[in-house]
């Protein structure tokens, strides 16, 4: 996440600069979670068959290789197809990192182990940004071979040090149709996969929308942004890395996202009353919490209660989660073109409806 992090500065600026209008810079960033979302459930059937170890290194592989290519493109044709086959490989990492988590943890502990990987995320995303606008010092298309780099890293450090957690593999066929099962289930585990879509929906809508909104309301430069990110990243990792696990083991998956949802859904729609940076930033925290509260629970949840194998399961759920990233900022877009005030307000009051069809089928 840290590799990933580390271009958010700058991507927007090289496909400009290259040509792009702003709609082909949305296509370009929505190009990504689109292959994430047609690929991450085909990895994750993969590592059942395979183990976790050698999917884990084919994403990492195509990561590194992806963005060199990334670095080096000179047109916006090139950096489109570097991004799409990045979304396209990268997307076996974290469902086989999730799976591996979910092989090495008994039932009492996945949730704390799942809010751990939410942590590394979050701490990912904190410095990942930083390094990047540090790195692009030297020359624009740094930070990508940073990526690289660190991708590099990883592969050797997973190659050499990790051992394989899935004990005996699968002698099922690969399950290249995982749409179906998900457009199959019914009742109980249909309504926790639309909760996974709509955390996923609602952070994707509030974060980029954010830098307009925050622009139009109160003038926020770069370093207001980027100070408010900082905050609520971290806030994100302390709740994921030191508080979640122990509140599942006292409280249950149910309880805490439904207490996740009535925080993100406050933090969220309250935002809109928001007068100055202190009460944008209590507003949005509240929202953070929220949804670091329901992240690790929702893959909790998922994780035991799947007729799927981990593999597949957490690429359904990261596949979801994909679509998720891809509607969020299209209708957040949509929405602050018809108001300033209505991505937050319509993002707010549907986790309320979410909130109270949660306490029906939790």
């Amino acid at each position: 996440m840290v590799g990933f992090g580390v271009i958010i500065p700058v991507l927007p600026f090289i496909a400009i600069n290259m040509g792009a209008t702003p709609f082909y810079v949305g296509l370009l960033i929505a190009s990504y979670s689109l292959m994430q979302f047609i690929f991450s459930p085909i990895w994750g059937s993969l590592s059942d068959k395979y183990g976790r170890k050698p999917i884990l290194l084919i994403g990492l592989f195509g990561f590194t290789v992806t963005f060199i290519l990334f670095g080096l493109a000179n047109s916006f044709w090139m950096l489109f197809l570097a991004r799409m086959a990045g979304g396209i490989l990268s997307s076996a990492c974290l469902p086989s990192a999730m799976a591996y988590v979910a092989d090495t943890t008994s039932e009492e502990e996945r949730g704390g182990g799942m809010g751990l990987i939410g942590a590394a995320m979050g701490l990912g995303l904190i410095f990942g940004p930083a390094l990047g606008g540090l790195s692009s010092i030297w020359h624009v298309g740094t930070p990508f071979f940073v990526s690289a780099g660190i991708a590099g890293i990883n592969f050797f450090f997973t190659l050499f040090f990790l051992k394989e957690s899935r004990k005996r593999h699968s002698a099922s066929k690969i399950r290249y149709n995982n749409f179906g099962h998900l457009l199959s289930l019914r009742g109980y585990m249909a309504f926790i996969f639309f909760l996974a879509f709509l955390l996923s929906y609602s952070i994707s809508n509030f974060e980029v929308m954010f830098p307009m909104f925050a622009k139009q309301r109160f003038n926020f430069g770069s370093f207001e942004v980027g100070a408010a990110f900082t905050l609520m990243g971290i806030i994100g990792v302390v709740i994921q890395g030191l508080i979640i696990g122990r509140l599942i083991k006292a409280a249950g998956e149910g309880l805490v996202i439904k207490i996740g949802i009535l925080l993100t859904a406050l933090g969220i729609g309250l935002s809109v009353f928001s007068f100055n940076f202190i009460s944008l930033m209590f507003f949005l925290g509240v929202a953070v919490v929220g949804q670091g509260f329901m992240r690790p629970s929702l893959a909790s949840l998922i994780s035991k209660n799947t007729e799927l194998e981990e593999g597949s399961t957490m690429g359904l759920m990261q596949s979801v989660e994909s679509l998720g990233r891809i509607v969020g900022p299209l209708a957040g877009g949509y929405l602050l073109q018809i108001g300033l005030l209505l991505p937050y307000s319509s993002t707010g009051a549907l986790n309320f409806i979410f909130l109270a069809l949660s306490i029906v089928f939790l």
